[in-house]
């Protein structure tokens, strides 16, 4: 069967050199999928788009490539004629909605877009607009809608073995004293970073019915150091969301309160607890630690398992897509309801 054929826009941190993480596992970037065994047997990689000029050099060095291969901008790209069957876009966020349009432009109809989408949301209504009227598929890199815990716990939830949702926490804590790309631009740790947890919420539950929240900014500072919100259903469940917070390191956590379990999903490893009688009190039951399932449907690997939808896609051996420029835009809408109306704090430091 024919290669799926990969122009990659954006050569940096997602894109590749977080491969070089020792810690984390393998791959977890898009070049080290297209570069592995099983991507170099599915996709063919034409080119690179990066207008700096070190991280073509250490993108050639790290994968081993002619830089002829390389090109600085979109106009030096179109000199090839080459239109691929997928374009990745790993670029800034900034950069995201102008270059999507680029290749739409060209004729490319498979865009896989690193969140957030766009860096606004009435960008993404725009580029969801012109998607649809051009028949062009944008899948959104919501990487945890992949990774097989993530997974179980959505069947689990929909199957209704633990009974109803009652709370989520969701916490996605970093810190503003040493700055990320969350802090450059419009974007700010909610849209950059918290867009991850809102993914999940809205994948699990839904749109909310009723949200307040506020935003702590600094002084001078565009963007909010703190996003808190509270999200209501009528159906039930409440949720707390947390992302920013100007703490000393990085904390991911959707911690999932049931009828009868709590599941804590977590970039420090996965818990499940059962209701089941206590102990401790006679009469009570309690939350007891049990094993987190290991079987799952899906692969190990989240960029994996998102690739090889794509291929699928891509090869007509399914329609399916999760995470689709559509229901992305309702992602987008409620990370802008929540920035847009929330009550704002300013300080003076953190």
């Amino acid at each position: 069967m024919r290669k799926s054929s990969v122009v990659l826009i954006g050569l940096g941190r997602i894109a590749s050199s977080l491969e070089k993480d020792p810690y984390r596992n393998k791959p977890c970037t898009h070049a080290g999928v297209l570069f592995s065994e099983w991507g170099r047997k599915n996709f063919q990689f034409l080119g690179g788009i990066e207008p700096h000029s070190e991280k073509r050099v250490s993108f050639s060095k790290q994968w081993k490539l002619s830089s002829d291969l390389l090109h600085t901008d979109w106009e030096d790209w179109k000199k090839s004629k080459q239109v691929p069957d997928l374009a990745v876009i790993a670029s800034p966020s900034e950069s995201h909605y102008r270059n999507a349009l680029d290749c739409i432009e060209f004729g490319i109809r498979n865009l896989l877009v690193e969140k957030p989408v766009c860096e606004t949301f009435p960008q993404a209504k725009d580029l969801e607009k012109i998607a649809r009227k051009k028949g062009v598929r944008i899948w959104v890199n919501h990487e945890r809608r992949y990774h097989p815990k993530y997974a179980w716990a959505k069947s689990v939830l929909e199957s209704g073995k633990y009974g109803a949702v009652r709370t989520i926490r969701a916490s996605v804590l970093t810190s503003a004293l040493a700055p990320g790309r969350a802090y450059q631009g419009r974007t700010g740790p909610l849209f950059h970073d918290g867009t991850h947890a809102v993914d999940l919420i809205y994948w699990f539950l839904g749109k909310p019915d009723r949200v307040r929240s506020s935003l702590t900014r600094r002084k001078g500072i565009p963007v909010e150091d703190r996003a808190v919100a509270f999200l209501e259903y009528k159906s039930g469940p409440i949720v707390f969301l947390e992302a920013g917070g100007a703490r000393n390191y990085f904390q991911f956590e959707m911690d999932i309160m049931t009828e009868k379990a709590r599941i804590l999903l977590s970039n420090d490893g996965m818990r499940l607890f059962e209701s089941r009688p206590s102990r401790k009190y006679k009469g009570f039951n309690s939350l007891t630690e049990v094993s987190f399932p290991e079987k799952s449907f899906l692969g190990s690997n989240p960029f994996e398992n998102l690739y090889s939808s794509i291929r699928k896609v891509l090869t007509g051996k399914s329609e399916r897509i999760t995470g689709d420029i559509g229901e992305n835009l309702n992602i987008m809408e409620l990370l802008h309801r929540i920035k847009t109306k929330a009550e704002i704090q300013t300080v003076s430091e953190i």
